[in-house]
């Protein structure tokens, strides 16, 4: 019987960070008998097999039978520890989550959950929309989640159902005993990324040491005008690109060259601050009452009081904006010329050589004589001097056509 933990998020609470860890350090696991089962992929297709999700651009049926191929890998380990981490297993209804229990009966399952401050948790959720298409703006999405007056509910109900970490700790916990389920805070904004994955570890009863020095990943920040650039461009884009897509072009393109290099990164704006200091106070005096074990500090999850007067998130100049812009529209000319790199390796792969440049030229030069020949015979109705021309090459290329 082996230790299972499930690291089910919440989404924003380093989950990156962790994930990354422990796929760089699966080979060093497995040698101290920790098993990270299938790597990171397999996991969330089990988490989209178990939740019925499935997500545009995915092969089809590569969901399907996932979750069972995971318990297959669980159950063939002979190690004293599995860890799964997986922050789309906070969506889970309590049926679902009472079905992956079941299925890994003969373990003792073990649940943790990551926590956040609110203030941080806001803006990250904010971005993280608009890099998945989303084309809300920040005024109309805090108003959503504030639940104010007259504000689109879509938004607001969205956040509440991925963030909520009450709802999360009731779901796992009516299938789990209290004991054993845990929270992680995430520490505060400057601390370095160790400590989180040391807090982490210690929850799941890692390896002293883990995970060494390997290099902290996480998740790249845009700043305002940049993520206001991805907005527009979402809005012009529609629904012209799916999910898999979207993530390609903006989030492993636009967004990892443009993260990092903005002059107004995003913080919350201090008009919001009372609210989520407020929420952060009431939701330790919850878990203080409950008495969750906690990795780290409750007081994480209260936002510093003290905040730089800033504008508003949405509020950009259009010198900002155009810088951005240019920005973006470099990022995407280095991908596309690397796409065409690929693309060429890839046709030598297959043909066996580029084609000469009097090849191109000859075949340009064939491509415009068959473009004029259709041209001709489309046009030749409206144009009798075409329809002439037409006529005279017909007899003299087609004998036929003169019986």
């Amino acid at each position: 019987m082996a230790d299972v933990f499930l690291h089910v998020g919440l989404y924003k609470t380093g989950t990156t960070t962790i994930q990354g860890a422990l796929a760089a350090t699966a080979d060093q696991l497995a040698a101290a008998g920790v098993l990270f089962p299938g790597g990171h992929r397999a996991q969330r297709l089990a988490a989209y097999d178990l939740l019925g999700q499935r997500v545009g651009g995915e092969l089809r049926g590569e969901s399907a039978g996932a979750l069972g191929r995971l318990v297959d890998l669980v159950s063939a380990h002979d190690g004293p520890t599995v860890v799964v981490s997986e922050e789309e297993l906070s969506l889970a209804r309590p049926r679902q989550a009472r079905r992956l229990v079941r299925a890994l009966a003969g373990h003792e399952v073990h649940v943790v959950v990551g926590a956040r401050d609110m203030a941080r948790t806001l803006v990250s959720a904010w971005q993280q929309t608009i890099v998945n298409g989303g084309t809300t703006s920040w005024a109309e999405f805090v108003a959503s989640v504030r639940g104010q007056e007259g504000a689109p509910p879509g938004d607001g109900v969205s956040f509440h159902w991925r963030h909520d970490l009450l709802r999360v700790l009731d779901t796992w916990g009516s299938v789990v005993p209290a004991e054993r389920v845990r929270l992680v805070t995430v520490p505060p904004r400057g601390t370095p990324g160790a400590v989180l994955l040391a807090r982490f570890a210690d929850a799941v009863h890692l390896p002293a040491g883990w995970p060494g020095e390997q290099q902290d990943l996480r998740n790249v920040s845009l700043g305002a005008a940049e993520l206001e650039v991805v907005r527009r461009l979402n809005e012009a884009v529609g629904e012209r690109f799916n999910a898999a897509q979207h993530r390609f072009v903006i989030e492993a393109g636009i967004r990892s060259r443009l993260a990092g290099s903005t002059a107004r990164p995003l913080e919350l704006p201090p008009e919001h601050l009372p609210w989520a200091r407020s929420y952060g106070q009431r939701l330790v005096e919850e878990l203080e009452r409950r008495e969750v074990p906690v990795h780290g500090d409750l007081a994480d999850l209260v936002p510093p009081e003290v905040v730089a007067p800033g504008r508003a998130l949405d509020d950009v100049t259009d010198a900002e904006l155009l810088a951005a812009s240019e920005a973006a529209l470099v990022s995407l000319a280095l991908d596309h010329g690397r796409l065409f790199r690929r693309y060429r390796r890839a046709f030598v792969d297959r043909e066996g050589r580029l084609p000469t440049p009097a090849e191109v030229l000859s075949s340009q030069v064939r491509a415009g004589g068959f473009w004029l020949r259709k041209q001709a015979v489309h046009h030749a109705d409206r144009h009798p001097l075409v329809a002439r021309a037409s006529d005279v090459y017909l007899r003299r290329t087609a004998p036929s056509s003169r019986w």
